[in-house]
């Protein structure tokens, strides 16, 4: 199904630092809400979900929630999962009390108050569902997953089932690609606003699955302090095919 969605070619990327700058500027320099742009991703992840399966109307559908603002979009993608008629639980990291962020808690208490069960590792039981999102870890990660990440990380890769990653599989390197000893396999990866530079390097292949990039609403004159053009990313959809025919990163060509 993903197949379905428009195609672009020639996609600029960034790295994590510049995304952070864009984020920033986003937010600081625009007035854009961190809200706005998280309930932008959510909507879009949840639009990946709907591609891939056909229908989330019935499906089971379990959204692995970090500490970060990964963990919000998903914890957000899993209401939106809800409304459309789809089977979903949450698995945390942390308690709501290790959550970073208040709009982070706010996702939390509002999927509580719908009923949307949010456990911990231990309540994992992945093998039960028919397609998993991955917002455990984002593009600010340091270092090696640990503790309750590296054990879903683990936990999704035994599972076999299809994986939908928010932004970039967790646990790979945002700017060169290699897995920070264990990463998630995705089937498909849709990654917010620009694609991160690792996400179109060789290292990363087999774990991205489709690439799709999503527009989350950052105009793109913020990345002109970079020298970046992102003025054509969105002009055929708001959630978009990445294709790269020289590189090969998927096997269709543009």
């Amino acid at each position: 199904m993903i197949d379905e969605l428009p195609s672009v070619t020639g996609v600029p990327s960034v790295t994590a630092a510049q995304m952070a700058e864009a984020d920033r500027a986003a937010v600081d320099e625009l007035g854009i809400s961190t809200e706005m742009l998280m309930e932008n991703a959510a909507r879009q992840v949840a639009l990946a979900c709907r591609e891939m399966l056909g229908s989330v109307e019935g499906r089971r559908i379990v959204c692995l929630a970090g500490t970060g603002n990964n963990g919000g979009d998903a914890l957000a993608a899993a209401r939106r999962l809800h409304v459309w008629g789809a089977e979903v639980r949450c698995v945390a990291t942390a308690a709501r009390e290790g959550l970073r962020g208040e709009l982070n808690k706010r996702q939390h208490d509002i999927l509580e108050r719908i009923g949307i069960p949010i456990t911990g590792v231990d309540a994992a039981r992945l093998e039960e569902a028919d397609l998993i999102v991955d917002g455990l870890l984002g593009y600010s990660v340091r270092g090696a997953p640990r503790g309750d990440a590296e054990l879903l990380i683990r936990e999704a890769d035994r599972s076999h089932l299809p994986i939908v990653a928010v932004d970039l599989p967790s646990g790979l390197d945002p700017d060169s690609g290699e897995p920070l000893g264990i990463a998630i396999r995705a089937a498909a990866t849709v990654t917010l606003a620009l694609p991160k530079a690792g996400l179109m390097r060789t290292a990363s292949r087999s774990l991205v699955g489709e690439l799709l990039l999503a527009d989350i609403g950052i105009p793109p004159a913020i990345y002109d302090r970079f020298g970046i053009d992102a003025r054509r990313c969105f002009v055929d959809g708001d959630l978009v095919r990445v294709i790269d025919p020289l590189a090969r990163i998927h096997r269709r060509t543009a």
